[in-house]
């Protein structure tokens, strides 16, 4: 008795009528009354008991009737499931974006991802570079926006016209002594940030040379950062937007300016979606002339500043 079948006699069981039961049913009443007699003789009993008014559960039927209904709901939930598998598993692609890169911009990479993407159900997270890196070793992450230089141990593409300026920053007056600001707390980038090759060159570029009496404490975000710079009176980098924002003064001529990346830890991810991805234009972005200065260390012109 196949689930057709079944479905069939329950109809006869919900109306009590061979007739109204085979209308629901698309079937002829002989057509139906001829499966009920078929079913009646492999059982070897009667399921209804006939009658002028109709069809009515012999004590038989009553209880095999809650199986028969089992038996429909196990196999509706089957064909969901077939049904569900013969469907193409829409997979998960996780992507840290970077907290350091404005709210325009992170959007606009949202947008771009969901387009290129149109075969993955997109999970977003936001973060510092340090924290993004840690997310793609540890946490099976696919895509992350990174600050800096290339990183050894995934593929990274970088994000044309797209940079991040990287200043010196502290809580005094833009136009203090070099000896004054040499006295501060320096706030020194983690080895592991990407400002960590900045701040040498920002040393190089008017504060000199340290020793070990110099106090220092090192930090792993830009967020710190800007919290120990303005509880420890210190000096620190972060970048020029962020420094704006919080209201910090700047030490003149020094600016560095970072690469923005995609890093890739997905290899079955096609090259030329990746470079679909990072071919983003900020449509509304600001042109800037950025002239050469002395103690400048990078010689490009930057055609968008990222602002924090």
């Amino acid at each position: 008795m196949d689930s057709r079948t079944l479905r069939n006699l329950m109809r006869i069981v919900q109306t009590g009528s061979l007739s109204a039961a085979a209308e629901h049913s698309c079937l002829t009443v002989q057509a139906l009354a001829a499966q009920l007699n078929k079913v009646e003789e492999q059982f070897g009993f009667r399921l209804f008991r006939r009658s002028n008014k109709g069809l009515t559960l012999t004590s038989q039927g009553s209880e095999l009737t809650p199986f028969m209904d089992q038996v429909l709901v196990a196999t509706r939930q089957l064909e969901e499931k077939v049904a569900a598998l013969k469907k193409p598993r829409q997979r998960t692609l996780k992507v840290a974006l970077n907290t350091t890169l404005p709210a325009e911009f992170n959007r606009r990479m949202i947008d771009r991802l969901i387009a290129v993407f149109p075969q993955y159900q997109l999970e977003f997270s936001y973060a510092e570079s340090m924290e993004n890196l840690s997310k793609l070793k540890n946490e099976d992450f696919d895509l992350a926006i990174l600050i800096g230089a290339p990183q050894s141990s995934f593929s990274t593409i970088a994000m044309p016209d797209v940079q991040v300026r990287v200043v010196g920053a502290h809580c005094g007056d833009e136009d203090d002594s070099l000896g004054l600001l040499g006295d501060k707390f320096q706030v020194r980038p983690a080895e592991e940030c990407p400002y960590s090759h900045s701040f040498l060159r920002f040393l190089d570029a008017g504060l000199g040379e340290y020793g070990t009496s110099q106090r220092m404490v090192y930090s792993c975000s830009e967020t710190l950062t800007l919290s120990l710079i303005t509880q420890l009176d210190g000096l620190g980098l972060v970048s020029r937007e962020a420094a704006l924002r919080n209201g910090l003064a700047i030490f003149p001529d020094f600016e560095d300016f970072l690469e923005v990346r995609l890093a890739v830890n997905n290899p079955e991810l096609s090259g030329q979606s990746l470079h679909d991805v990072v071919d983003l234009r900020l449509q509304e972005r600001t042109e800037r002339d950025v002239r050469r200065r002395a103690h400048r260390h990078t010689e490009k012109q930057v055609a968008a500043e990222i602002r924090t």
